[in-house]
Parts: C-alpha cells; structure tokens; sequence
C-alpha cells in the first residue's frame, strides 16, 4: 500500500475512533474508558506480535531506550485521550472538538524541529499556519 492510503485510512479510523468515543462518552466516566481501551489493546498484542513476526517477545533484543520511550508516549497518550473525553462529554460541538485536538501534528512538528534539527520548508511553514487558521475558523463556526 502506498503512502497516501495509509494516512488516508488512518485519517478515517481516527475520525471513526473520535466518534465513537463522543457517542460512548456519554454513558460512560471517560477514565474506565480508557480502562476499557487498554484492555482491547491487550487482546491486541498477541496479533500485532504475529504481525510483526515476533514469536516470542522474551528471547526479542529489547533497546532499553526505546522501550522507555514507547512507555513514555503511551502514558502521555493515555493521558490525552482522558483529557478528550472529558472535552467531549456533555460536548454539544464534538466536531470542533475534533478539529482543534487536529493541530497535535503542528506540536509534533515544531518538536521535530527544535530537538531533531529537522528543516521546515517554506510551503510547510504556509501550510502550518493554514492548518491553525482553518482550525480556528472551522472551530467559531
């Protein structure tokens, strides 16, 4: 699969993701949510060792560094999603909701860019501040 369709398809489970979220936010506390998403990602990992042909986790080289960041980023995640439930409960503007936790690329790549040394172009520069001004637009409407 090329590129394009993976961020596609990824774009579309997001959306899917966050809207279901909405609907069961409503009915649920947004922190057994989160429970209830772990424990799904648990029956996950046997698949995605497979997947990744990795046939027993145990005699696998582990790069300390690594999994210490990964740990890192999931607790920060699991954090972010909370703080998305709790924006979406009671929430009459879901969708705005969702255009504005969109911007979390833009921390990403200012990330990259003051501790990867990564170059920003000036049409990714353009295409930055047109991304915070649609949000901003789309999220007074």
């Amino acid at each position: 699969m090329g590129n394009n369709l993976l961020i596609f398809l990824c774009i579309m489970l997001w959306g899917i993701s966050t809207f279901l979220n909405r609907l069961s936010v409503e009915r649920m506390s947004p922190f057994l949510m989160q429970v209830v998403g772990a424990c799904v990602f648990c029956f996950f990992v046997p698949f995605m060792l497979k997947l990744g042909e990795v046939s027993n986790p145990l005699t696998y080289k582990w790069s300390p560094y690594s999994v210490a960041l990964t740990a890192t980023a999931a607790a920060i995640s699991i954090l972010a999603n909370i703080f998305l439930y709790l924006s979406l409960k009671g929430s009459a503007q879901s969708g705005s909701t969702a255009m504005l936790i969109s911007l979390y690329p833009v921390v990403t790549m200012l990330l990259s860019v003051v501790f990867l040394h990564e170059h920003l172009p000036f049409l990714k520069i353009l295409g930055v501040i047109s991304m915070i001004i649609g949000t901003i637009l789309l999220s007074w409407a």
